[in-house]
């Protein structure tokens, strides 16, 4: 399995992309950035986007791309994969007529370029080589995160999430989990907005590192505030002094596994 960074920041702003993952070039995890970091050529490859919760930083890529798509006269069709409410809430508030086109009837009903596919929360879907299971998280939206995997390996992904306790739960009784992808959006300091959003502090990942019970496993950082940067690269840098497996991911990074 290969994963290819195309954004992991908590905001926007030159140098910084919002959160979306490539994983064997056909399918998306989240799709905060997709349109400005692949080419037109790779775009057309994707036929899978799974989709964590509906706030905008994970999921406006989507309108592009299938703006992009619409275009070429070939057929394409992307699946957009996620929990039922979280799908709901994605046609009401964004594929509405309103605030972009409903890509979901267009060009035709039948022919669509986007097709919603739900994705029962603890349940397995088969996607071609990779298998998936969304996970509740905490968030202030309804929320997943999701354990990944192939017959060799798995990954867990967070998502956006506060505090939590299923997706540890499942990524420490994975017997092939290689890594996690967990968000730290804000350094100690930020603990009442922290909350207030449902996002993770350095010292809420220490303590969801201690639910995960694994010292073997790579940890991998997203969704950090660039504006918070430097002081929660300290903080995650004393906790690596700690496990020694926190590395903070980068857009552009790939991770092979």
């Amino acid at each position: 399995m290969k994963l290819r960074v195309l954004g992991c920041s908590g905001a926007e702003m030159p140098g910084h992309k919002a959160t979306a993952f490539l994983i064997n070039e056909d399918t998306l995890l989240d799709a905060g950035t997709v349109v400005s970091n692949l080419t037109l050529e790779e775009q057309m490859k994707i036929k899978n986007v799974i989709v964590t919760h509906t706030h905008l930083d994970h999921i406006k890529d989507i309108l592009f791309l299938a703006d992009n798509l619409i275009l070429i006269d070939k057929g394409i069709t992307i699946n957009i994969i996620s929990a039922p409410f979280i799908l709901e809430s994605l046609k009401m508030h964004i594929l509405n007529d309103a605030i972009w086109p409903d890509f979901t009837m267009l060009p035709t009903i039948q022919d669509a370029v986007l097709k919603l596919v739900p994705a029962d929360v603890g349940v397995e879907l088969v996607l071609g080589d990779i298998t998936i299971k969304p996970v509740k998280v905490n968030h202030t939206v309804p929320a997943v995160g999701y354990i990944v995997k192939n017959k060799d390996s798995a990954f867990a992904y967070t998502g956006d999430t506060s505090l939590t306790d299923e997706i540890w739960d499942e990524a420490s009784k994975e017997p092939k989990l290689k890594f996690v992808i967990v968000e730290t959006s804000f350094p100690n300091s930020m603990e009442r907005i922290a909350n207030a959003s449902k996002h993770m502090t350095s010292n809420d990942l220490a303590i969801s590192l201690k639910k995960l019970g694994r010292s073997d496993i790579t940890v991998y950082i997203t969704h950090i505030k660039p504006q918070f940067l430097d002081e929660t690269k300290n903080e995650l840098n004393a906790i690596d002094n700690l496990c020694s497996c926190i590395r903070i991911l980068n857009t552009n990074d790939v991770i092979e596994f």
